[in-house]
């Protein structure tokens, strides 16, 4: 029986996004086909090995809090010594990376070819090509996705409030200053982050044996950056919302909209541009139902939406509902609305095409 090893950041109980949610269902499928489906996680909060629906869960320790020099690229991440350990003692015959984070990147995927394992890697987050992770570029219109110091830099300062030509001369001193290695240590760590970038997309060209994308978009731009060994392979979806299509409930002409809002909180979701457009309507023929999960990095973003929320007697808020939970509440929804800042193949949007509900989305390319 061959073993396979997902490495992620997090897992389920402790975390439930997208990418979770995309290892879980491959895992149970891979087990119905009689492969020994491991995972392995960091934590920094000492967690311990767990079970997680028949899934043996492995974790390794690293530091509560990086540092900007591994943020950055310029170290490997702390934690590193015993991410190896632990992949040498569960002994895989596969390991499949999926996205990259602060505590598990680039240098991980380069340690276990190292080993003679076979290696794949799927990004689920839009920061493995952008490193401002919402591929907007200059913040006024879409990016390709290709990574340049010049131009990755540029767009960061120019975000920061710079004018185009200074965010232009900037970027170019920058990127001749990081070529100078005998200054790196002078240098704050910050100015590497399009070195590090393009540093990690050679290292997963150089490393990976197999490479997934999980949306066209994503595949393009694989491509767009010398990426050709690139797999199409699209996010696939919970088959209850592919076989169990959710009847509307019966309601007068005169009634309300119902719109949801399903993702967790966090500004990449966009909850905020939603808030901001709903207090322009002043309208009593809506109800806005928010389906989401907490986001642990970002507890403010959290309870300035949960106020708004519980401040308007238009809107429900509903947390961590199970996918059955989910599937009853489609009865009631007329439109889904996806304001993503960035996405990379949305779960929510799948679900709800499946379900053949209207989705009112953000003009991004995992969208389209």
């Amino acid at each position: 029986m061959a073993r396979i090893l997902f490495i992620l950041d997090s897992f389920f109980p402790y975390n439930r996004a997208g990418t979770e949610v995309y290892v879980l269902n491959l895992s149970k499928y891979l087990k119905t086909q009689n492969w020994d489906v491991n995972v392995l996680i960091a934590t920094s909060s000492h967690i311990t090995d767990y079970n997680y629906e028949g899934i043996p869960i492995y974790t390794f320790d690293v530091p509560k809090h990086p540092i900007s020099k591994e943020l950055n690229g310029l170290i490997p991440p702390r934690g590193i010594d015993l991410f190896i350990k632990r992949v040498k003692e569960i002994n895989p015959d596969l390991v499949h990376f999926h996205s990259f984070g602060r505590a598990i990147n680039g240098y991980h995927l380069k340690e276990v070819k190292e080993l003679g394992i076979k290696t794949a890697f799927t990004p689920h987050l839009g920061s493995f090509f952008c490193i401002k992770g919402d591929l907007r570029l200059n913040g006024t219109q879409n990016c390709d996705g290709y990574v340049t110091h010049q131009r990755c830099m540029a767009c960061l300062f120019n975000t920061k409030g710079y004018r185009k030509s200074t965010s232009n001369i900037l970027s170019y001193s920058v990127n001749q200053l990081v070529k100078l290695s005998f200054i790196h240590k002078r240098l704050p760590p910050a100015l590497f982050q399009a070195h590090h970038r393009q540093s990690e997309i050679e290292r997963v060209n150089q490393y990976a044996d197999l490479i997934f994308s999980i949306a066209p978009w994503i595949q393009e731009t694989f491509i767009i950056n010398g990426i050709k060994n690139a797999q199409l392979i699209p996010q696939g979806i919970n088959p209850l919302f592919i076989n169990n299509l959710s009847k509307n409930c019966p309601r007068p002409e005169d009634s309300v909209i119902n719109f949801a809002f399903i993702g967790r909180m966090h500004p990449i979701k966009g909850f905020h541009v939603l808030m901001e457009a709903l207090s322009k309507i002043n309208s009593a023929r809506y109800r806005l139902h928010v389906i989401t999960i907490k986001s642990e990095d970002d507890n403010e973003y959290y309870m300035n939406a949960r106020q708004w929320a519980d401040e308007k007697n238009q809107v429900s808020w509903n947390e961590n509902l199970s996918p059955n939970e989910i599937l009853s509440y489609y009865s009631t929804i007329d439109c889904l609305v996806l304001p993503s800042i960035n996405e990379m193949a949305p779960l929510a949007s799948l679900e709800a095409l499946a379900q053949k509900k209207l989705i009112i989305c953000s003009d991004i390319p995992a969208f389209r």
